[in-house]
């Protein structure tokens, strides 16, 4: 008897069930909410292709100083009070300015929180879940979006008692955001949820070494993998090696001050909807981002930079806002 026959007789002795019923009874599909960005203007939508951070998601922002990490953050919080969402600050860096924020629309006078009263990382994600749970009980009746500045910036406990390194702080990260708040800031995207909320992180990075002479230096997030790998979208600003950033600066009468950097920013991570650009360029002024894909457009932006917000630029110079349309427009190299 050949192979085929002898396969046919057994299948035909076999009885098709309804599988219908077998999945109806041991298949369930959550439903979510539609995909929301945060918006941060036209000027982060060129260089990115998607608006800003997704709502409901954790999301990172990673790269070296300077690179307008701070900026997406701030604008972010901006877009949220426009949207009724509650900001929350979290801030460990220590570099924080409410003028700045107020610089760029955000609105001391409306809803937020902010917390700078951390040591140790377990204190931070504590805090995370504390808020989440009064959301739960009705005391915080607002969607919510949680902004952590930095992560890197301070050790988990034992570490911070002198007990543990660096491997500690990772595994402390690991078990706090990916077994827990994770689960919770995605969980807020199903539709049976009332409240929706979202957590953006700034990770301090360092540079990874190629083991051999012909690899490339790469960006690694520091505190270890747990929130690249727990992150929807991750953002990279900057360059792998360095800050690849330019400064550009206006002189009058020999002097010089910065108003904008021009950074890269591409997508390193999407798993919302894959996209992303991975070639962005943008310009960071002390209002927000501008465009500055091409030199053209870059020039543009300066221009109507300088108009817009001469007021401010004349008193960093010491000069009439009059006297804005003669200042030269220079640039210097920052690290490669």
């Amino acid at each position: 008897m050949s192979g085929t026959s002898f396969k046919n007789n057994n299948m035909a002795g076999i009885k098709k069930t309804d599988f219908s019923a077998i999945k109806k009874k041991f298949s369930k599909e959550a439903e979510y909410k539609p995909d929301r960005f945060f918006d941060l203007g036209d000027a982060f939508l060129d260089a990115t292709g998607i608006p800003g951070p997704a709502m409901g998601h954790i999301n990172m922002l990673l790269g070296h100083s300077d690179t307008g990490k701070t900026t997406a953050l701030v604008k972010s919080a901006v877009d949220a009070q426009k949207k009724n969402i509650v900001p929350v600050f979290i801030i460990t860096e220590q570099k924080w300015s409410w003028d700045h924020a107020e610089l760029m629309g955000f609105d001391r006078n409306g809803d937020y929180l902010f917390n700078s009263d951390f040591e140790y990382i377990e204190q931070i994600t504590e805090y995370i879940n504390e808020l989440l749970d009064a959301q739960e009980k009705g005391d915080i009746p607002h969607d919510l979006l949680i902004l952590w500045d930095s992560v890197g910036s301070v050790p988990c406990k034992m570490t911070y008692d002198g007990k543990g390194g660096k491997q500690h702080n990772a595994s402390v990260l690991a078990d706090k955001i990916g077994m827990g708040i994770n689960q919770r800031i995605s969980g807020s995207r199903r539709t049976d949820k009332p409240y929706t909320n979202t957590l953006i992180i700034v990770n301090q990075p360092w540079v990874e070494l190629p083991d051999n002479p012909f690899g490339q230096p790469k960006i690694k997030a520091k505190g270890g993998e747990a929130i690249w790998l727990n992150s929807s979208i991750v953002f990279l600003f900057g360059n792998q090696k360095g800050a690849g950033t330019t400064k550009i600066s206006i002189t009058k009468d020999k002097r010089k001050v910065k108003i904008a950097t021009r950074t890269k920013i591409s997508i390193m991570k999407n798993h919302i909807n894959g996209l992303g650009y991975e070639d962005g360029r943008i310009l960071v002024t002390s209002h927000g981002f501008m465009s500055g894909r091409e030199e053209g457009e870059e020039k543009k932006s300066l221009e109507e930079y300088k108009k817009e917000c001469g007021e401010y630029i004349s008193k960093m110079l010491g000069v009439n806002v009059t006297d804005i349309e003669d200042v030269e427009v220079v640039t210097e190299e920052s690290d490669l």
